[in-house]
């Protein structure tokens, strides 16, 4: 019984390491470095959500891989779409409807979820410059709850005190009016309407830090995999390109790339992206009128392939005949330019006959009264009178 008991005693001591490394001690710690940029997920492929100035602290609720997960600060920000919350009405606050929705930096899906809220969570209104609710695209923005998370690396924090776990989801938010002073204009990708006022700094900045030969291999690698998507798009089809998303980001490293040369060159790239989206709207332009001009020709073909033609109107009432006399054969086979035969009443032929919209055959020794045009044709005897008015004439003899 006593070897047992130690054999336990044994295994508790050797698991508490184990348990204990489970755990993460919450802590809060204030940014070392000017403009540390502040990102939607632990690596330099992940865009920036805010640009954090020196001394700004921040609250850590995990580390990983030489990155800090961080709870996002108020003034970062963050968008939830509409359609899952209810504002009270007081116009403060939101009420999250659904289950788990999704946080966002952005007011769309172009970048990943930095959250979710759960049903029934309350949320801070973020109010725009005119001091109403700030929306767009169907999204409104909030303050980032505790819940709502960024990346920013170790070596840019200090750590200033624990908090105990248990607190963690109470760490005071502050609000946008309450948010310390940010980077100057050009230094932050929050949109100014949205930024706090900035307090002048009467101190000295410390130089900016020098990135590492890491970070700058890590950003040419992810430079580079961004222009064989750029490549790959544009050699699709013009009606499939979609080159939006891939400007984006471009822009992202216009404003925060660590090597002046990849910023000046994303620069480049977007120019040529604008030249190419004018061309391959010009082009579907040039294609949709097309297929518009081909489905038009065909739905003409196929109405006049299905309409009967109207029958010229014969004239009606008193008219002059340009001959009278009896159809007969022409002696031949032929039926253009005539089919038939006008003779006088001796015999003698008046004209040859052709028409088009009847049948003269009907008509053979009848004594008839026709007006039409007279054409001559080479080869051809004698004038024939194209009719367009035919009337059988009754005579005497046919009464």
């Amino acid at each position: 019984m006593k070897a047992l008991n130690l054999i336990c005693l044994t295994l508790l001591v050797v698991a508490a390491p184990l348990f204990a490394q489970e755990s993460f001690q919450p802590y809060v710690a204030k940014v070392n470095g000017d403009s540390v940029r502040l990102r939607s997920g632990a690596s330099l492929a992940h865009p920036p959500v805010a640009v954090m100035a020196e001394g700004d602290e921040l609250t850590v609720v995990s580390e990983k891989d030489g990155w800090a997960t961080v709870q996002l600060p108020a003034s970062a920000p963050c968008w939830i779409s509409a359609d899952f919350v209810k504002g009270a009405n007081d116009g403060k606050s939101y009420t999250v409807t659904g289950n788990k929705v999704n946080l966002r930096v952005s007011p769309d899906t172009n970048f990943f979820p930095v959250g979710q809220a759960e049903k029934d969570q309350v949320l801070v209104i973020a109010k725009g410059e005119d001091g109403k609710p700030a929306s767009e695209n169907g999204y409104v923005k909030v303050v980032p709850p505790a819940n709502a998370h960024g990346a920013v690396s170790l070596e840019f924090l200090n750590k200033v005190k624990n908090v105990a776990p248990e607190k963690v989801e109470a760490v005071k938010i502050e609000t946008p009016e309450q948010a310390p002073p940010k980077p100057a204009d050009g230094e932050s990708i929050i949109p100014k309407g949205d930024q706090p006022a900035v307090a002048k700094d009467t101190q000295k900045q410390p130089a900016k830090r020098e990135p590492t030969k890491a970070e700058l291999d890590d950003e040419r690698k992810t430079f580079a995999e961004l222009e064989r998507m750029l490549d790959d798009e544009i050699k699709k089809p013009a009606g499939e390109v979609n080159l939006t998303e891939i400007r984006k980001m471009f822009e992202q490293f216009t404003e925060f790339s660590l090597d002046k040369n990849i910023g000046e060159k994303a620069a480049l790239y977007i120019e040529k992206i604008d030249l190419t989206v004018k061309l391959i709207n010009a082009e579907k332009a040039r294609l949709d009128k097309e297929a518009a001009d081909r489905k038009a020709e065909a739905e003409r073909i196929a109405r006049e392939a299905t309409e009967k033609p109207k029958e010229p109107e014969q004239p009606k009432g008193p008219v002059e005949y340009l001959a009278i006399g009896t159809v007969g054969s022409h002696g031949k086979t032929a039926k253009t330019p005539a089919s038939h035969r006008l003779y006088d009443a001796d015999g003698n032929v008046l004209y040859d006959l052709r028409w088009d919209k009847g049948d003269l055959g009907k008509l053979m020794g009848s004594n008839v009264g026709i007006v039409g045009k007279v054409k001559s044709y080479d080869g051809w005897a004698h004038k024939v009178v194209v009719i367009e008015r035919i009337d059988v004439i009754e005579t005497e003899e046919t009464k």
